[in-house]
C-alpha cells in the first residue's frame, strides 16, 4: 500500500484522545461520548482521502485491510452490546479500525495497526493478572482462582474508593458469616441494582446504607479489580506505532 502519509495526522489524533480517554478511565472508569467526536471528524476526513488515493490503482492489500477495518467495526461494537467488551473500549478500537486502518510509520506483513493494537494490549493486560496473583500468593491470602487473578482484599470502610464489585457474600451475625461468590454471579449482579456493585453503593448510599454498615464492620472485602482497559488499549497503540506488533512478529516466523 502506498500513500500513508494522510493518515499521520488521524494516528497522531487517536494517540491523544487515547491519552484524555486513558485518563478518564483512570478517575472514574467511564470515558465521555464526546471525547471520540475531534478525532473522528478529522480521521474521517483523511481516511477518505487516503481510500480514495488507494481506489485510484486497488490492490488485493488495499481491499483486505478496507474488509478487516469494518469487520473489527463490527465485531467490536457486537462484543460490547453482548456485554463482552467494555462501550468505551469498543469504541476506541472501532475509531482506530475506522480512521487509521494502517499503520503509517511502519511497514508490516500484517497490515491491520487495530488489530495488531488489541492483540498487544490483550498481553499487557495479561500482566494484570499474573501480578494479582504473584501477590495473593506472596502474602498467603486464599480465594478462589478467578479472584486471585482479578480482585484484592480492602478495608470495608474505604470500598467505595474502589471499582467492580464486592465479591463476597456478607451476612449479618455473631459472628459474621461470608462465602465467596461465583464469577458469573458477581458478572450478573453488575447489571442488576445489586450492592455488590461498588458503583451502586458510591453514588446511592441511602439506598444501601445497611450493606454499606455491614461491609465496614466485615472489616477486609474481597473485591474485583475494575482494570481500566484503556491503559493497555493505549500502550498497545503506542507500541505498534512505533512498529512492535504481535501478530507481525509470529508471521515473521512463517514467511
Amino acid at each position: 500500500m502506498n500513500d500513508l502519509l494522510p493518515l499521520a495526522v488521524p494516528a497522531v489524533a487517536v494517540l491523544l484522545t487515547f491519552l484524555y480517554a486513558s485518563w478518564q478511565d483512570i478517575k472514574t472508569r467511564t470515558v465521555a461520548t464526546a471525547t471520540w467526536y475531534p478525532a473522528a471528524v478529522v480521521g474521517g476526513v483523511a481516511v477518505l482521502y487516503f481510500w480514495h488515493l488507494q481506489f485510484q490503482h486497488p490492490t488485493n492489500t488495499a481491499i483486505s485491510v478496507l474488509v478487516l477495518s469494518v469487520v473489527i467495526c463490527i465485531l467490536m461494537w457486537g462484543c460490547a452490546k453482548a456485554g463482552l467488551f467494555g462501550l468505551a473500549d469498543a469504541k476506541a478500537m472501532i475509531l482506530l479500525a475506522a480512521t487509521v486502518p494502517v499503520n503509517p510509520f511502519a511497514v508490516w506483513l500484517f497490515p491491520s495497526l487495530a488489530l495488531s493494537t488489541l492483540v498487544n494490549a490483550g498481553v499487557i493486560a495479561l500482566l494484570v493478572p499474573a501480578a494479582l496473583l504473584i501477590r495473593h500468593t506472596i502474602r498467603k491470602e486464599h480465594a478462589p482462582f478467578w479472584l486471585m487473578c482479578s480482585g484484592m482484599q480492602v478495608a470495608g470502610d474505604s470500598l467505595t474508593r474502589y471499582f467492580g464489585f464486592v465479591a463476597e457474600e456478607i451476612t449479618d451475625g455473631d459472628p459474621i458469616s461470608r462465602r465467596f461468590l461465583s464469577a458469573a454471579s458477581s458478572i450478573r449482579a453488575l447489571k442488576e441494582n445489586s450492592a455488590c456493585s461498588i458503583r451502586n453503593l458510591r453514588e446511592h448510599p441511602e439506598r444501601f446504607e445497611k450493606e454499606l454498615e455491614l461491609y465496614r464492620k466485615a472489616g477486609r472485602v474481597w473485591i474485583t479489580y475494575g482494570i481500566p482497559f484503556m491503559i493497555p488499549i493505549t500502550i498497545g497503540y503506542i507500541l505498534a506505532l512505533a512498529g512492535f506488533s504481535l501478530p507481525d512478529a509470529v508471521l515473521s516466523l512463517f514467511i
